[in-house]
């Protein structure tokens, strides 16, 4: 009797090759996982550095310090306390090119660093001479145009150093870009504009300074220091500025 020869199986030597695809696709799906969660906005990304340079690296901006304001002798109430920081040379050489505008900003920050103010207020260069900011937070109640009664020996001394520096001086309001809540204004035009005429009153009522020197706008969110992004930046953003012009209009 015959005996039955038993078939042998065909191997497919080529099976790896599916396992291998399969492998090379899972690994090219994972980079490109990879590669689109690593995606950044850089055009978000490029208007945030630009606002934090133009406003943190610029000559004498607010700069965060230590201390609560009280303990610095100011109000309280406030997260972000300015600073005067050291100057740049290499920003703003429109201003730092103006003898004026140098002599100016020095003869500011000698006479609000005697009255010990030199935390509670922001002192820079601007492109029509030299800007001193006060902060909402330290001058002016919440929704209102009304200084706070614990600032006033502050504007005073703020009021001395302005009136010994000659030229046109123009008063600005500035807010967040946050709705005002507040049943004394309808928009943060309002706002910002009753506060700077505010501080313009002050100014000729208790610094003795001519009416005719002086002007008022309310300029609401448009003239922002930082990108609003969150509270410390609005804060920083909500301020009176008295810029002391020392530059021709152009």
């Amino acid at each position: 009797m015959a005996k039955k020869h038993k078939k042998h199986e065909h191997v497919n030597h080529e099976r790896w090759l599916v396992s291998y695809a399969d492998f090379i696709t899972l690994l090219f799906a994972f980079f490109v996982v990879m590669f689109a969660v690593s995606q950044v906005d850089t055009n978000k990304v490029g208007r945030f550095t630009q606002s934090v340079n133009s406003a943190f690296q610029t000559q004498g901006i607010f700069a965060p310090s230590s201390g609560s304001p009280l303990e610095r002798g100011g109000s309280a109430g406030s997260a972000l306390v300015p600073s005067i920081v050291n100057d740049r040379p290499s920003l703003f050489r429109y201003a730092a090119s103006s003898p004026r505008a140098q002599a100016v900003k020095e003869a500011l920050e000698e006479r609000i660093d005697a009255a010990g103010l030199g935390s509670l207020v922001g002192l820079r260069y601007d492109t029509r001479g030299v800007a001193l900011s006060l902060p909402e937070s330290l001058y002016f109640r919440a929704g209102t145009a009304n200084l706070r009664t614990e600032s006033l020996a502050n504007m005073a001394e703020i009021a001395k150093a302005v009136a010994a520096q000659p030229g046109a001086i123009v008063v600005e309001g500035h807010t967040d870009d946050l709705p005002v809540r507040s049943p004394l204004f309808t928009s943060n035009w309002e706002l910002s504009a009753a506060r700077a005429a505010r501080v313009v009153r002050y100014l000729i009522e208790e610094g003795g300074l001519e009416g005719q020197r002086l002007s008022a706008v309310g300029l609401s969110d448009t003239r922002p220091l930082v990108e609003n992004i969150d509270e410390l930046t609005r804060e920083a953003n909500r301020r009176v500025q008295i810029v002391i012009v020392t530059e021709a209009s152009e």
